[in-house]
């Protein structure tokens, strides 16, 4: 990743009508160099998108095909070899039966017919040594971010649970296949660590180009349960985090919390003031949304990974009440056991038909929350828990 200042584009786009994306994608990628500057003509370009898993495209729980196609028909015109996909999340099984029912729930399978592109059938991977690597020295990586040139990553404006952030550098977690992806959860529970892996993984694949659907974004629990919140914008840049910065600040996030971005600062990627980073296009703050919700586990100015008020870094070490945890509401749930399936210490079991979690051994990733398509799944406190969040949050 270069030293040199990093450009991030900000284009106004209110709506996914396509001839209106076409041209703010077009503008966004113009305004940081152009195509040239990150692909070439027939080369082969793999276009990977958020596909968390087959959701509608108006939940934003994945990037709206309307920028997946005004991006795929840029690169296409241009000369490369365009293929799509990527691999939903961690309750799915990476299957081409799956992917096939997600593509079309969420419109991919219509843009590639209306492009004649290819979308990704191959559900093989491959390991990959990351010997530089800060967290893990493999990866199991699936063969379209492999056997490509170029990546270009076609991300979705959200919140998360776990990161505060899904954007340009989670969106890459998705090269891992499927119910591998529960393993990294187990293996790596705290989001700074996480983060840290995150950044490892973009330094495998080394995407080219970072095109962010912002024009709406997801506010409150997401990467999946939360709720759509209008931003009105597209974002290109060359680099993951700093688009993930410029993206941080439209939701209202101080960058500094987002695990994936310090964990860049960490490592010289980017400057701790982001005087690095410039903006380009229209002004940043026009789109700005107050009142932006974020998760219900970030809680307070002080409280997060690494930068945590005090007192919750000793809750932390010393009791394990102050986050929330999942519960399961049998009334709601429609036993589809995917939480079963998501959970990465095997802590769900099923009893009389219907999944059941044992606190002892939760570690609170909430892949079973951001699994779970009939939210029977909440994230709430113990007395324990609200008290401390109390203690926490007084001013």
């Amino acid at each position: 990743m270069s030293d040199s200042v990093k450009k991030v584009s900000v284009v106004r786009c209110d709506d996914y009508d396509r001839e209106k994306t076409c041209a703010a994608v077009l503008r966004a990628i113009d305004l940081v160099g152009g195509l040239g500057t990150f692909v070439q003509p027939e080369q082969k370009v793999f276009v990977k998108f958020n596909l968390l898993q087959g959701s509608m495209p108006e939940t934003c729980v994945t990037t709206n095909p309307e920028v997946v196609y005004a991006v795929a028909k840029l690169l296409r015109d241009y000369g490369c070899e365009v293929l799509l996909g990527d691999s939903p999340g961690s309750g799915s099984r990476y299957t081409e039966n799956n992917l096939r029912k997600a593509y079309a729930v969420c419109g991919y399978d219509k843009i590639a017919q209306d492009l004649g592109i290819a979308l990704n059938y191959d559900v093989g991977f491959q390991e990959v040594s990351a010997p530089e690597s800060r967290t893990i020295k493999r990866f199991p990586i699936i063969n379209p971010a492999l056997d490509c040139d170029a990546v270009v990553v076609v991300s979705k404006a959200k919140t998360h649970m776990l990161t505060y952030l899904s954007g340009g550098a989670k969106n890459i977690f998705g090269v891992i296949p499927g119910l591998d992806k529960p393993t990294y959860h187990a293996r790596l529970p705290d989001p700074a660590a996480f983060g840290r892996m995150i950044v490892d993984i973009n330094d495998v694949v080394k995407p080219k180009l970072q095109v962010m659907d912002a024009v709406m974004g997801m506010e409150g629990e997401g990467p999946h349960a939360g709720t759509p919140r209008k931003i009105g914008a597209v974002l290109a840049s060359g680099d993951y985090s700093a688009i993930d910065v410029a993206t941080s600040r439209l939701m209202a996030i101080d960058p500094l919390r987002v695990p994936t971005i310090t964990a860049a600062i960490e490592r010289g990627y980017l400057k701790e003031d982001f005087s690095d980073i410039s903006l380009v296009g229209d002004n940043l703050s026009d789109f700005i949304v107050k009142g932006y919700r974020g998760p219900s586990t970030f809680l307070g100015e002080d409280s997060t990974q690494g930068k945590s008020h005090f007192l919750l870094r000793l809750v932390f070490k010393l009791v394990n009440e102050y986050p929330p945890r999942p519960v399961i509401h049998a009334d709601h749930c429609i036993s589809c056991m995917k939480c079963v399936r998501s959970c990465p210490v095997k802590t769900i079991g099923v009893v009389d038909n219907k999944p059941r979690i044992g606190y002892k051994n939760c570690i609170k990733c909430y892949c079973c929350h951001e699994m779970c398509d009939s939210h029977a799944i909440t994230l709430e406190r113990s007395l324990t828990g609200k008290v401390l969040a109390g203690l926490i949050t007084r001013k």
